[in-house]
């Protein structure tokens, strides 16, 4: 039978997870009903949760205003699929060893506004459920999450993403950490276009902790997450220049905004190009919720991963401005003279810059 040392082995070294831990599934008594394991695997024994590191150097191409695919692909879709991958690897291995169910559960599965859907129905789970993932790698004790809801490690602080692996084999759970690493700086709303609420925030109790992190506002998340945010997206600047959508006024929902992003994105050429590869670019780099929080952490000295550059940036960020000014063009706009074809052979090596 295999034990929980022998799992979190084969995972490191034989998957490449970056970090992995286990809770039980009694410690989710106290989570959101619709993220109770139980909804997805009746008859759940353990949560398996690991990590995949973010590599820093992806960041750097949106934070300089020069590259913005090495984050998408590297550090949000491209390393998205490896988890689902590895989750199914992971399970394979469990079954085969020990003939217990074991199923991964994607980051995807449901559209958070949602939430679960249908009458609860005894002995049957409720439609378009899912797990909350940091919760889980909270509840699996490798690490907490910070005021900004996202997920932070002593290794990495923000700079993972969380793969999730239920199974009926019952395995010994790792101890949970009390929160020391997010000092409530606020940096992370100071800094995010618009999608953090200045004095809301959620809170919750799990295994006698006191949690809290700040009520986000999930249409402009998702909105600023697309490029409609005209002071850090160069692309919707450049092709639809007299368009203001200021994100601190939208009240799009999370499936709206999604749906907004999708009908826009072959308008603009390098998004589009990224969707002609199945990528959807992130186009606003995690400007607060990843980065001011990796650059604060850095500066305070709280991670264990280090680099000869100490700290990845200043805390300044570059914008442009939010308003339009059909008079000043800024290096991204179409000037004076140039006309926007009506349409553009995206994949024929034109240039658009």
């Amino acid at each position: 039978m295999l034990t929980s040392d022998q799992i979190k082995a084969y995972a490191l070294n034989e998957l490449g997870v970056d970090k992995i831990g286990i809770a039980n599934i009694e410690r989710f008594e106290d989570a959101p009903d619709f993220s109770d394991p139980k909804n997805i695997m009746p008859n759940c024994k353990s949560v398996i949760v690991f990590l995949l590191r973010i590599p820093r150097g992806c960041y750097r191409g949106i934070e300089e205003g020069t590259h913005w695919a090495s984050y998408t692909v590297f550090g949000y879709t491209g390393i998205a699929r490896r988890l689902v991958q590895i989750g199914y690897n992971l399970s394979k291995y469990i079954e085969k060893k020990t003939g217990h169910e074991a199923a991964v559960v994607s980051s995807a599965t449901t559209v958070p506004e949602r939430g679960p859907r249908g009458n609860a129905v005894e002995g049957k789970a409720r439609r378009e459920v899912s797990v909350h993932h940091r919760i889980a790698a909270f509840l699996a004790g490798l690490g907490e999450i910070g005021y900004s809801k996202v997920f932070l490690t002593e290794e990495f602080g923000p700079r993972q993403r969380i793969g999730v692996v239920l199974t009926e084999l019952a395995l010994d759970p790792d101890p949970i950490p009390i929160p020391h690493i997010c000092d409530r700086c606020r940096l992370c709303v100071n800094s995010c276009p618009g999608a953090m609420s200045k004095t809301e925030t959620v809170t919750c109790t799990l295994e006698g902790i006191d949690l809290e992190w700040v009520q986000l506002e999930t249409g402009r998340c998702k909105q600023a997450h697309f490029g409609f945010d005209r002071k850090t997206s160069p692309f919707f600047v450049k092709r639809f220049p007299g368009v203001y959508m200021p994100m601190e006024k939208q009240e799009n929902t999370w499936l709206q905004a999604h749906d907004l992003g999708h009908a826009l994105f072959d308008a603009q050429p390098t998004l589009a190009a990224l969707a002609h590869h199945e990528f959807y670019l992130a186009v606003c780099g995690a400007r607060g919720c990843h980065r001011a929080c990796m650059k604060h952490l850095e500066i305070r000295g709280k991670l264990k991963e280090t680099f000869e550059k100490k700290v990845f940036a200043p805390m300044k960020y570059w914008e442009l401005p939010e308003e339009p000014e059909p008079t000043k063009y800024h290096g991204l706009t179409y000037g004076p003279g140039e006309e926007m074809p009506d349409e553009v052979d995206f994949f024929s090596g034109g240039s658009w810059y």
